[in-house]
């Protein structure tokens, strides 16, 4: 078996990288506003809640890999934990490839820290860097999503800049690692496009079209580039699309996990989702998790596939 490797979001979980919440949650308490936390958070709770999240992998067969572990005997790298309360959100600093890692450049000053920490972490896994956003641009993981088809979609931001989509986009089409590039322009409120989009098992796609249709999209080929509809794209390609309210988009309807082609874990809340799911035929285990939602992030943002299959 592969060591890591990441193609889509719906491939058999095999291998995940996260992060215990520690100390640094107190840090968030102090300012929880300039950490994108919405509210205070009970410490304990949260803990109880990400360990419960990780016990739910474990149960179905997938491997966890710790930050904290991975980067302990780095004395650089074990200080600025404290120093990071969002590093919980695994998926915002690193996506894995077949080539290696993307290594994302945050938008959020404070969490500029945390790059080289998951650098540490994924060198002390076996896991080769293949591309990093360049300094001076920035970039984070929730808005870049591989999706079936050899295909990836990133979202220019407030977090995001023109220059790290459009070199991102270079080196994945360059070292054909995909074949389909695309750039959507959601309004300035949209912090992340995995609260938008969420890719099911079977070519189904959870979507906010509302939000996402407000303006064109671009797509590149390795010859090509034109402007369009993603909407019209997804049903072009053969994906259901299961339309979300900006309601649920609120309470991070997108933010699952998917383990198999018939698992995913969710929160305990968007009831009506959870029952769109489960009608075609997969399971979803909900766990709570609204003392994690405090810091803007659920199961799919505290949570970086290594391998997928």
């Amino acid at each position: 078996m592969p060591e890591f490797g990441v193609h889509n979001e719906v491939g058999d979980l095999r291998r995940v990288l996260v992060h215990y919440p520690g100390r640094e949650l107190e840090l968030a308490n102090l300012i929880p506003l300039e950490h994108n936390f919405r509210n205070k958070v009970d410490v304990i709770r949260f803990q109880n809640q990400h360990r419960n999240l990780v016990e739910m992998l474990k149960q179905n067969g997938v491997e966890v890999l710790y930050v904290g572990f991975l980067v302990a005997g780095d004395s650089f790298s074990s200080k600025l934990l404290n120093q990071c309360p969002n590093l919980v959100y695994t998926r915002d600093t690193s996506t894995i490839t077949d080539a290696g890692a993307i290594l994302f450049r945050m938008g959020l000053p404070s969490r500029r820290n945390e790059t080289p920490i998951i650098r540490m972490a994924l060198h002390a896994a076996g896991i080769p860097i293949a591309y990093q956003t360049p300094e001076n641009e920035t970039l984070e993981g929730g808005s870049f999503i591989l999706l079936e088809g050899r295909t990836a979609l990133a979202a220019l931001t407030p977090r995001a800049t023109q220059k790290a989509i459009e070199d991102l986009q270079n080196f994945l089409l360059t070292e054909q690692l995909i074949d389909q590039f695309i750039q959507i322009n959601p309004p300035q409120s949209v912090t992340h496009v995995d609260t938008e989009v969420a890719e099911l098992p079977g070519k189904r796609i959870l979507v906010n079209t509302e939000v996402l249709e407000q303006h064109p999209a671009t797509f590149w080929t390795r010859s090509e580039v034109w402007t369009g509809s993603l909407k019209e794209w997804f049903r072009d390609e053969g994906y259901e699309l299961i339309d979300i309210t900006q309601e649920e988009r609120d309470a991070l309807a997108c933010d699952l996990l998917t383990i198999s082609s018939d698992l995913i874990i969710h929160s305990t809340n968007n009831e009506h989702v959870v029952r769109e799911i489960r009608d075609r035929g997969i399971e979803v285990i909900q766990i709570p998790a609204d003392e994690l939602r405090n810091g803007n992030g659920g199961v799919h943002c505290m949570t970086c596939p290594i391998l997928r299959q």
